[in-house]
């Protein structure tokens, strides 16, 4: 048996909205990303959404919008993707590492000690879909004056207290690549409350222009096509149900699995389930063990972000949680067209894992 670790829900819906779109021979930034982001700002209760090619360029037009540049320190957690990082210096930035906790979030305890004259903006992210405290990183970002920016790559769907996750910063993010819950294939959004951060961001993410030909910033081209965006509208038209569907599948994972850990959720939060993390000793011997029988992986992530070799040079501090969660972690299978089949298969195989 093989089993893919994620694999694209596109339906037949999704395939027709496309070729509606192809037909049209309208194919770049138009009525369909219009559309999307009134969905998404419906979706999120929250004022404004720009559609962005990717996840990452959604990052950049974010900390662009909140002027930060040379010098300026941005706090992230030590367990994140590359991106968030990435983002942070390609403005210029200073990345200032903060561990996480058993959520795998960043740990609010540990950041006021990180803050500086210098500090402007904390990044954080929902890993793997499970809510952060957001009462603490805003008491923070308010006592400090700091901005709180929410890479919601992972986060969609997921929720706080009752308010979904990717609207708790001044600014916020998510990501449509391939494996997320809701695919453009490639693509990317920003969210905000803020007319002017809004209005900002529509221009950098068109090369900076803000009437025909007359380009106020410094922008790039960050544009999503309408081919995208249509197979966006038909997914949001159905995510409740996908989500509940990823939900089941957590569930019996939960029910039958043996001998693993799992991260802690904090009460009053709904997680969106991007990812399935078990924590497990001898981590790298029963990944081996699974992909040999079939089951593909990932280890999400083998390697604290301070210790990417383009960031080494930031910090030498260790990070004791990220160190160790990095070294237990694996993502297993979770997707909608993952069969229960499938699911009692990989069970079989962890359970009987001897170590």
């Amino acid at each position: 048996m093989q089993i893919s670790w994620a694999v694209p829900n596109v339906t037949k819906k999704d395939l027709q909205a496309v070729y509606r779109v192809l037909k049209s021979n309208w194919f770049s930034m138009g009525k369909e990303v219009k559309t999307f982001e009134k969905k998404m700002t419906s979706y999120l209760s929250i004022k404004h959404a720009i559609a962005t090619n990717n996840g990452t360029s959604a990052l950049d037009v974010s900390l662009k919008c909140i002027g930060i540049s040379n010098g300026d320190e941005v706090i992230i957690p030590a367990l994140t993707y590359i991106a968030t990082g990435n983002a942070v210096l390609y403005n210029n930035a200073i990345p200032v590492f903060v561990d996480v906790d058993d959520t795998l979030n960043i740990n609010p305890e540990l950041i006021e000690e990180k803050i500086t004259e210098r500090t402007k903006a904390i990044i954080n992210i929902d890993f793997g879909g499970n809510a952060s405290n957001y009462r603490e990183l805003q008491r923070i970002s308010r006592r400090y004056n700091i901005h709180l920016i929410v890479d919601g790559a992972h986060s969609l769907g997921a929720e706080y207290h009752s308010v979904k996750c990717c609207t708790h910063g001044i600014v916020n993010t998510t990501s449509f690549h391939a494996a997320k819950i809701l695919t453009t294939i490639e693509g990317g959004m920003v969210f905000t409350n803020s007319k002017e951060i809004y209005e900002k961001a529509r221009a950098i993410r068109n090369q900076g222009e803000t009437s025909k030909y007359y380009h106020t910033y410094l922008g790039n081209n960050y544009r999503m096509t309408d081919i995208l965006a249509a197979l966006g509208n038909s997914q949001l038209d159905r995510f409740e149900e996908t989500l509940k569907q990823r939900r089941q599948r957590v569930v019996y994972y939960k029910e039958h699995l043996k001998n693993v850990d799992y991260p802690r959720e904090l009460p009053g939060t709904v997680n969106s389930n991007f990812l399935f993390p078990i924590l497990v000793e001898n981590r790298d011997k029963l990944n081996r063990y699974l992909n040999k029988n079939g089951i593909e992986t990932r280890i999400t992530y083998p390697t604290p972000i301070n210790e990417q070799p383009i960031f080494r040079k930031f910090s030498k501090e260790t990070f004791p949680m990220a160190k160790q969660i990095s070294r237990r972690i694996i993502a297993l299978p979770l997707h909608t067209k993952l069969t229960r089949e499938e699911q009692d298969y990989i069970i079989k195989i962890i359970n009987k894992f001897g170590g």
